[in-house]
């Protein structure tokens, strides 16, 4: 069944339907600043988790060591596939060179994240194994007339590099390792301009929070050009006064206001594309163009996910009835043998808490796809996932496991085909069964 219960955006005239929009306008806003305070604080992390956290201070970057586990909570929703490389760079410093080694067949993509949330993706399905040296510039930059070149809208970049490891191949860890250490960025710093330090929200864990919107939101529209809000959010901005300092906002409509924009992102989560079978997919990526809400709900849900032309991410929170998806039940997905996910390099289906975290458990296994060793193909060729708090009856070979609660499952799926990017491919429905 399909279905598109998608909330709206208020179109009123009074100030609290301007405050909200604001919000949901800026929340994304918002939460790109907190990746970025996120993942240039390195030192800030116990020494335990150094190795699954890829960031280094503004101007560098860091390399991920350890594929992510459940001990990994810099971000929600981290994949089990890839080991990154990211890096922040403020372009007023100058514009970016970065070159990659040669990555032969192996999977890779560059992300290069703007302030906005939207991105722009090259990698193997873009220029094969050898990415030419790439430029970033700022539109205030001239052209470096390079084969490979990307404008920033804004001058603060995230660039995240995606190398895929074969946990079961021996020393393939190590290889990607040596990729890594072989990436080179620096920037031409005779072409920085005066500017002022990138700003920060007041609390990185309370970023787009009703209660620090108007402050955090001020700080921002400081760096944001003008021309670049758009017009009705810069009359909604003036009609409230939150783009004025001088204004004393604290007060209770605005909070009011606020909250309903946050709880509008949180509804449009659950509903952040087609919905097919309790699968939610999001097929237009990071193409979001006014859909101010939409950009809103992928920043709070998948923050920075790659453009649909690169992966598309189905996501599952209830069964194919409609119940959330619950550690107290057992389920199966079945994908038919012509029906396995469309897929140009990978796929793999993560579990994750209601919250975003990997789950812990005694397979250390978090995610199963293409490429996990020892699954069982039903006679027919398909493959059944059994999805449960414990054990199974038919074992564990095709075992996800998953916590005693709430959940997610996210299907990631690297070089889409056209089934997938137009809707005709969809996941088989999550079905709760009973064991005897």
């Amino acid at each position: 069944m399909s279905q598109d219960p998608r909330p709206t955006l208020p179109t009123g005239t009074g100030r609290e339907d301007a405050v909200t929009r604001a919000y949901v306008w800026a929340h994304p806003l918002l939460l790109a600043c907190t990746v970025r305070q996120n993942l240039t604080r390195e030192d800030a992390l116990p020494p335990a988790e150094r190795e699954r956290f890829a960031g280094a201070p503004l101007g560098r970057i860091g390399h991920q060591r350890a594929l992510s586990d459940p001990s990994f909570r810099v971000g929600v929703a981290p994949n089990v596939d890839t080991l990154y490389s990211v890096g922040w760079f403020d372009l007023a410093d100058g514009p970016l060179d970065l070159d990659l080694p040669d990555l032969g067949k192996r999977y890779y993509t560059v992300q290069i994240g703007f302030a906005d949330t939207t991105s722009v993706a090259v990698g193997q399905s873009t220029h094969g194994g050898q990415l030419p040296p790439l430029h970033v510039r700022a539109p205030w930059h001239p052209s470096a007339d390079r084969d490979l070149e990307i404008v920033s809208p804004h001058r603060q970049v995230m660039v995240a590099i995606r190398m895929l490891v074969e946990p079961s191949a021996p020393g393939d860890l190590a290889r990607v390792h040596a990729l890594q250490d072989a990436v080179a960025s620096r920037q031409d710093t005779s072409q920085a301009v005066g500017h002022d330090p990138l700003p920060d929200v007041d609390d990185v864990r309370r970023a787009g929070s009703s209660q620090s919107f108007v402050a955090d939101l001020r700080r921002i529209l400081q760096d944001w050009p003008p021309a670049d809000v758009p017009a009705g959010i810069r009359a909604d901005l003036a009609a409230t006064g939150l783009d004025d300092p001088a204004i004393d906002l604290d007060a209770a409509w605005v909070t009011r206001a606020a909250d309903r924009g946050r709880q509008l992102v949180l509804d449009a989560v659950s509903s952040l594309g087609r919905q097919v079978d309790g699968w939610t997919t999001n097929l237009r990526g990071v193409e979001f163009g006014e859909d101010w809400l939409l950009r809103a709900a992928v920043a709070a849900a998948q923050i920075y996910i790659e453009p649909a032309t690169e992966a598309v991410y189905p996501v599952a929170e209830t069964d194919a009835t409609g119940r959330r998806l619950h550690g107290a039940h057992r389920y199966r997905l079945t994908f038919g043998a012509d029906s396995l996910p469309p897929a140009d390099h990978f796929w793999s289906l993560t579990m994750y808490h209601a919250e975003g975290l990997l789950v812990d458990n005694e397979l250390d296994r978090y995610a199963v796809g293409d490429r996990t060793p020892g699954l069982v193909r039903d006679p027919d060729g398909g493959l059944t996932i059994d999805v449960s708090a414990t054990e199974p009856t038919r074992g564990r070979a095709n075992w996800l496991p998953c916590p005693p609660g709430g959940f997610r499952l996210m299907l990631r799926i690297y070089g889409p085909r056209a089934a997938c990017r137009d809707g005709s491919w969809t996941p088989p429905p999550v079905t709760a069964v009973e064991e005897t």
